[in-house]
């Protein structure tokens, strides 16, 4: 049996998460981990019994043999961290967004491609039950035609990483990306959106030192997708607790699909009966979906030969979304959005 080599950049709180799961993996082997404060990369070694330890991205490019990178550095390291792996040689899966300027993206994707190897960015929504199956009833009409969405996800401000709340961070790139994710997997891509965006809580307390916060903490963005259907996501860091029930809400001429739960941790899907009259769970078997599950999830891919539900194609036209979602709080317009994606989950 195939098993994956993998190396992870980045020890922080989300690495113990994604190590957590990938020691359950028969298809993937954690060879080396690597963060710039080397005793964070040594306690996570220690804890997960991973053989190497680097302090320096490009030494473990060069010293340590791997097949596949996990970066979950901060979202401004991204982009140069994913473009040397990608020019080594190495499969990439990276926590969102996997750049933050089209340009990188374009150049991550091509130069993916020109490797012969993948690229996917978190995060992993569209592999989870509930997510598949509210695209099988979308594509069956259980509920008629839906022409109206809305999500929301928030919560009041990671206590960790300033890097959050400075440029380049924020609620839209942290939290929305979930559910811009989700909707346009559901409801196909967005052809342009219009955006609200502000800093609603000028400076925070992070980590012992005083931040200035130069990012959104309160973000809406409404999509177009084309014949009419429309959808509305909210984020932001300014959340107090909120009912988790019915987090996405599709809404279709003859009922409703709605995701119980987050779409990162989703406990079900309910669906509007319309014989009956009435309200049915189903779905409620996640068969152990969370969202750290990327890793294990890739190299389980990578070592079978599925074929993975995640592209770096819907990657980047979400981040073209969030984006364009920048530009219109900033323009007060409307902005187009031109970038498609295909669906591996509706091919048959």
């Amino acid at each position: 049996m195939s098993v994956i080599r993998i190396a992870i950049a980045g020890c922080g709180s989300v690495s113990w998460h994604y190590l957590n799961d990938l020691k359950t993996s028969k298809h993937a082997r954690v060879v080396a981990v690597c963060d710039v404060k080397e005793a964070r990369a040594r306690e996570r070694a220690e804890q997960f019994g991973v053989p190497q330890v680097y302090t320096d991205v490009e030494h473990l490019l060069s010293q340590c043999e791997f097949d596949m990178l996990i970066n979950l550095t901060s979202m401004q390291q991204h982009y140069p961290i994913n473009l040397q792996a990608l020019q080594a040689g190495k499969h990439v899966l990276c926590e969102k967004p996997f750049a933050t300027t089209l340009e990188e993206g374009r150049t991550l994707i091509e130069t993916a491609r020109q490797h012969g190897v993948y690229l996917w960015g978190a995060p992993t929504v569209v592999t989870s039950p509930a997510f598949q199956c509210m695209a099988k009833l979308l594509a069956a009409k259980a509920v008629g035609d839906v022409y109206v969405a809305r999500a929301w996800y928030g919560h009041g401000g990671p206590g960790w990483g300033p890097w959050f709340y400075r440029k380049g961070g924020g609620c839209l790139f942290d939290l929305g990306v979930y559910n811009i994710t989700t909707l346009t997997g559901l409801l196909g891509p967005a052809e342009s959106v219009t955006a609200l965006m502000g800093t609603a809580i000028k400076e925070r307390f992070v980590e012992g030192q005083h931040v200035k916060v130069e990012a959104d903490d309160n973000t809406i963005v409404l999509m177009d997708h084309g014949n009419s259907v429309f959808s509305c996501v909210m984020t932001g860091f300014v959340y107090g607790p909120y009912h988790e029930e019915r987090t996405i809400e599709l809404v279709g001429t003859k009922g409703s699909i709605n995701m119980l739960g987050w779409d990162w941790h989703p406990k079900g899907v309910e669906v509007w009966d319309t014989e009956a009259g009435a309200w049915k769970v189903v779905c409620e078997d996640q068969k152990g979906y969370n969202w750290n599950q990327g890793g294990s999830y890739l190299a389980r891919c990578l070592a079978t030969g599925e074929k993975p539900l995640m592209t770096a194609e819907h990657a980047f036209h979400v981040l073209e979304v969030m984006l364009a979602a920048q530009k219109s709080a900033e323009t007060g317009e409307r902005v187009a959005v031109h970038s498609r994606f295909l669906a591996p989950w509706l091919e048959k």
